[in-house]
């Protein structure tokens, strides 16, 4: 017969993961529940046709480490830090409300020891944001509890990691390996259980192995990530399988310790995450290999293990009610404390804490890895889908009806390194300092560089080349790179359509430099550009590194003039971060540089743009930025005497949307939507 072979079962398994998404979905249910029931359906308990070990298993197995690193890798950096204070407080107690509820009720209710219980409370102390699309929906992903969930989460998802740690490694320490079922001290702990530890015989004791786990996916494996990024892996597929590898290096380290590899691998995720722009090809490749094949079949290999019959057994019944009330009431209380706590409305904390009842993979990963260490029963993961099913439908409903009553906050895009589009004309610019130019503003946000070139003929040969060439510069940098050219009626229409089909958070456009009187006259593609873009515009003329930023901030008598110059001490700040290089910042006030360069090495002269003094503090190596109106409003011998200072240096002027020009001047007031740069309002 064919079934068993390693040829049926893949079909069998490609069906289910096809299929069974969707039909899931007709029945208003998350597709990952479609995925465990049709594991249960082919498995062994029905027809059969897959068994409970071999390659959906295996796959399985994989799908748990690749799971957990790309949850590492995606983590939010950004927007964990501008809501922490909500985020860690809302985190620690919608992790130990549920936890502590759950050890309480497990230990007097269930015949289960503290190691058991630990791992079926951090179990419904973790979350996933299952219904997260019905905010993007509603557009509420820019409010406070929504952002206070989405990074609460992850702190709740790496406190229950880490009672999986301790508990799997204790499970390990504590026991000798030998045959037959285990004593002594463990089955105090963990009841009367077959214990059968994934890693019987750990190398490094657990305050060894903890510590050297730490260290290897959050200091050592970033910098050879990064090592090979710039010196050997430039094309994607080296890239990709690289990541992989290191996602498995971060797994064997923690087997070293008895610890299990998942914990190793999301590790590993958050150590190479800022080498990982999160909207990159990179991030894509990794989502797509993840989400298509090893994360479904890690799904339906937990449908392998259930016996539909069990499911509407009263036990599992009421264990999986218990279950969902130990997530509900315990997400609730803790959303209700912060709420009272950062003065939030009872609908956001409605909306906040029903985002945070959804449980599925990261549940799952925890209970399989109990289940396999002899902690519990198989009845536990049997009730865990019934919670999951539950809790599924409640976050969906709760944050559909909470969503409906929240106010939608003012339009607000992301950080100006998101994804910077960077046009390769030369314009006498140095190509590579070009590159680092977009990349160091880039890297502050984790972002992506596009490289694009633009033609108005068929002939995409020549620009391919020099798009291509801007890609292998910048992938020598260690960034993720996505080039693409464009064929369009005009540089200027087809940058502005680029900038919307691509989502662009930047664009850093090449530049000849100040010419004042010939751009006033004839015009360019600089101000056509400028004036049509929907987000913050550069002016780039780079002709080599650099070793200091000088920003002068120009006028801030208006509200425009002074966003302007916000955004450019904001890229002035990281191209300084990114190179570890000083600031020179003359302004006409120096209020508006209050607390915008705090963080890098400063200095503050107080005078008007183009003044001899801070002219003759101009050095060869130094790359001046500006806004826009900083040189427009010069007079013209002012200007004239500027445009000689500027011209052999390295000079970029920057405006906010709609406002980049480098002739006429700009006298428009700014538009209601912007791109935010991240920062405060200055003072």
């Amino acid at each position: 017969m064919l079934v068993g072979t390693v040829e049926a079962t893949f079909l069998v398994l490609l069906v289910v993961i096809v299929f069974g998404p969707i039909l899931a979905e007709r029945v208003r249910v998350p597709g990952i529940v479609g995925l465990i029931f049709g594991g249960m359906l082919f498995g062994p308990f029905v027809l059969g046709w897959l068994p409970s070990t071999g390659l959906v298993a295996e796959l399985g197995a994989i799908g748990i480490l690749m799971l957990m690193f790309i949850a590492g890798v995606s983590f939010d950096t950004r927007a964990f830090l501008a809501h922490r204070r909500m985020a860690i407080t809302y985190g620690l107690l919608g992790f130990f409300i549920p936890f502590l509820l759950s050890i309480t009720v497990v230990l007097f209710t269930f015949e289960a020891g503290l190691l058991g219980a630990a791992l079926i409370g951090a179990m419904w102390a973790s979350n996933t944001l299952v219904a997260y699309p019905e905010v993007q929906t509603a557009g509420l992903q820019g409010n406070r509890g929504v952002s206070a969930a989405v990074s609460a989460g992850v702190v709740a998802d790496l406190l229950s990691l880490t009672v999986l740690a301790v508990a799997t490694a204790t499970t390990v320490i504590e026991s000798e390996p030998f045959e037959g079922r285990f004593g002594g001290t463990l089955v105090d702990l963990a009841g009367d259980r077959v214990i059968e530890p994934s890693n019987p015989d750990p190398t490094l004791p657990i305050w060894l192995a903890l510590p050297a786990l730490a260290g290897f996916c959050l200091w050592l494996l970033p910098r050879v990530t990064e090592w090979f990024f710039v010196r050997v892996g430039r094309s994607r597929m080296q890239r990709f399988v690289f990541s992989l590898a290191g996602m498995s290096a971060g797994a064997t380290v923690a087997l070293l310790g008895g610890v299990e590899g998942l914990i190793g691998a999301f590790l590993a995720g958050l150590g190479i995450n800022r080498l990982v722009p999160a909207k990159g090809p990179l991030m894509e490749r990794l989502e797509f290999v993840g989400a298509s094949i090893f994360v479904p079949a890690f799904l339906v290999s937990i449908g392998l293990n259930i016996d539909p019959s069990v499911l509407v057994d009263r036990d599992t019944l009421v264990i999986g009610a218990t279950f969902t009330a130990f997530v509900v009431v315990g997400k609730s209380v803790a959303a209700i404390v912060t709420g009272r706590l950062f003065d939030l409305s009872r609908d956001e904390v409605g909306l906040m804490a029903s985002l945070s009842f959804g449980q599925a993979a990261s549940t799952l990963a925890i209970a399989q890895v109990g289940l396999s260490l002899g902690m519990f029963d198989q009845i536990v993961v049997n009730a865990a889908v019934i919670a999951i099913v539950a809790t599924a439908l409640i976050t969906s409903y709760g944050t559909r009806a909470f969503a409906r009553r929240v106010p939608r906050p003012d339009a607000e895009g992301g950080p100006i390194g998101a994804r910077v589009l960077l046009d390769v004309r030369s314009h006498g610019s140095d190509v590579r300092s070009l590159a680092t130019l977009a990349g160091t503003i880039a890297r502050a946000d984790d972002g992506l560089v596009v490289p694009y070139g633009i033609t108005e003929t068929h002939d995409v040969g020549s620009v391919q080349a020099v798009v291509d060439h801007a890609v292998d510069t910048i992938s020598g940098q260690g960034l993720d790179v996505d080039g693409t050219v464009r064929v369009d009626e005009s540089f200027a229409e087809g940058t502005v359509n680029l900038v919307r089909e691509n989502d662009a958070s930047l664009v850093v456009l090449s530049w000849r430099g100040p010419r004042f009187t010939s751009d006033y006259l004839f015009g360019n593609d600089i101000d056509g550009i400028g004036e049509h873009c929907p987000v913050p515009t550069a002016a780039a003329r780079v002709v080599r590194p650099w070793n200091r930023v000088v920003v002068a901030t120009g006028r801030t008598d208006a509200e425009w003039r002074q966003e302007d110059a916000v955004l450019a001490l904001e890229v002035a700040r990281r191209l300084a971060r990114g190179g570890d290089l000083g600031v020179l910042a003359v302004v006409s006030e120096s209020g508006i540089v209050e607390g915008m360069l705090d963080d890098v090495e400063s200095e503050v002269l107080v005078s008007e743009a183009g003044s001899r003094d801070s002219l003759d503090m101009l050095r060869p190596n130094d790359l001046v930025l500006a806004p826009a109106h900083a040189l427009l409003d010069l007079t013209p011998r002012v200007g004239w005497r500027v445009n000689k200072a500027l011209d052999d240096l390295n000079v970029v002027v920057v405006a906010g949307p709609h406002r980049l020009s480098v002739s006429h001047g700009v006298t428009r007031q700014p538009l209601a939507a912007s791109v935010s740069t991240g920062t405060r309002t200055p003072r």
